[in-house]
């Protein structure tokens, strides 16, 4: 594991101390034990990245080599220029030159008692423990998450995937494990969707066998980020389609291609559908563009839009899915030009709806839905069928077996507009549709 990442909690979790209102009594302590976590651990030197909250919170000193006592004053005259570390390990910043004293050293001692030091920045460290670190720093950061400060989730994320592992780091285990109120009381705090969006990164990090490693006063502790990573890749596909139909809109074809793929993985129908569709979107928009408009590459080509389409025909999809399916198919036919097909499979859906319908019972909900069903027809054929067709008004005069000819669906609509006033602006619709088309058929 890398050890940038506690490099970052122990960064976010200074800066949630220093922001703090007010500033917690044992800031100082809280810095210092920080920093003695981190030092048990690989990781570089990054006190001056958070230079500014240190020395706020009377952590950090920075003062000139002139300041100092003998020896160091001799040897951070020598590292003044490259940098580099005392032999008691405090660091000489080789930029400007200083000397960066931390609470808790030798030398922070010395120049409190030489005077160097003011006396506000004596303080009574203690050196706390993950728990107790957790418990100092997750409330502030949970209030600053609050009102509205983003850096209070980065605190909470690395808090949430991390503190494990610090329990490790500080010998934790079954023998001597903390009162399981504090751990469901801190987790309680860390269980939030902004954390884990954080804690997300690390999602191999947080893989741990608590029982495995003597650690079961944590188990559990994983429960609340699996059920909603759970959740979020259940919702993932969704707002990729959402995503997928705004891109079309907007003609990025390719765009839209990348988030059809990412709705499911190859062997998902749901991913080979929704890139049906963005391809079909394509072709058909490229009709409309001047000759020689070629799609994105990775686009499917039309046959290969009507290959897949037929073959997810065959698979047990949901009926949304399947809906979506068949009315690409039909527009596909028609784009390709195949008007037998295209007349075909029309008949063939329509035959499925008007036995579905039969199983209604009778009465005006019925009937409405029947001369929805009827005009739809009429209205596919009129607009799928090119005007050269050359037995185009014929499909539309004879009508189809178990639909209304489109003078019964007039007069019906005219029965039921006195009787049905709620629904008159669509029976109204009914008729004016049924009269363009008995005026194109003479």
């Amino acid at each position: 594991m890398s050890m940038h990442a506690i490099e970052s909690l122990v960064e976010y979790s200074v800066i949630t101390t220093a922001t703090a209102s007010p500033v917690p009594p044992l800031a100082q302590s809280i810095c210092y034990s920080l920093y003695q976590i981190q030092n048990q651990l690989d990781c570089g030197y990054t006190v001056l990245r958070v230079r500014d909250e240190l020395e706020q919170l009377g952590y950090l000193s920075l003062l000139p080599p002139e300041q100092l006592p003998e020896p160091e004053r001799s040897e951070a005259r020598r590292l003044a220029v490259e940098g580099g570390f005392l032999k008691d390990g405090t660091y000489v910043d080789g930029c400007s030159g200083k000397c960066c004293v931390t609470a808790g050293t030798a030398l922070w001692k010395k120049l409190l008692e030489m005077g160097v030091l003011p006396v506000s920045a004596k303080a009574e460290l203690r050196l706390l423990d993950p728990l107790e670190l957790a418990e100092q720093i997750v409330p502030l950061a949970s209030k600053a998450l609050a009102e509205g400060d983003k850096r209070g989730a980065d605190t909470l994320g690395h808090w949430y995937a991390f503190f494990p592992l610090l329990c490790v780091v500080e010998g934790l285990d079954d023998d001597n494990a903390p009162e399981p109120e504090r751990i469901q009381a801190l987790l309680r705090l860390l269980a939030v969707p902004e954390a884990f969006e954080v804690a997300g990164a690390y999602g191999k990090e947080m893989d741990f066998d608590f029982e495995e490693e003597e650690m079961s006063f944590l188990a559990g502790w994983e429960t609340p980020y699996n059920q909603w990573k759970e959740k979020q890749e259940s919702l993932f596909p969704e707002f990729c389609k959402r995503i997928m139909y705004k891109l079309i809109e907007k003609h990025d074809f390719a765009g839209a291609d990348r988030y059809a793929s990412l709705t499911g993985d190859e062997n998902d129908p749901s991913r080979l559908l929704h890139r049906c569709v963005v391809s079909f979107a394509c072709h058909q928009w490229l009709k409309a563009q001047e000759p020689g408009t070629l799609p994105p590459e990775r686009l499917l080509s039309l046959l290969e839009v009507k290959e897949g389409l037929e073959y997810l025909s065959g698979l047990p999809l949901t009926e949304q899915e399947l809906a979506t399916c068949r009315i690409y198919l039909l527009q596909t036919l028609v784009l390709l030009g195949d008007y037998p097909a295209t007349i075909e499979m029309q008949r063939s859906l329509f035959t499925e709806a008007i036995n579905k319908l039969e199983q209604y019972p009778e009465g005006e909900t019925k009937q409405i839905q029947q001369i929805a069903l009827s005009i739809s027809y009429y209205q596919m054929l009129y607009t799928n069928l090119p005007d050269d067709y050359p037995s185009k008004k014929e499909w539309i005069r004879k009508g189809f077996p178990g639909l209304m000819e489109l003078p019964g669906i007039k007069r019906i609509c005219g029965e039921l507009l006195p009787e049905m006033p709620q629904m008159a602006d669509t029976l109204q619709g009914y008729m004016e549709q049924c009269d363009a088309l008995i005026q194109y058929l003479k």
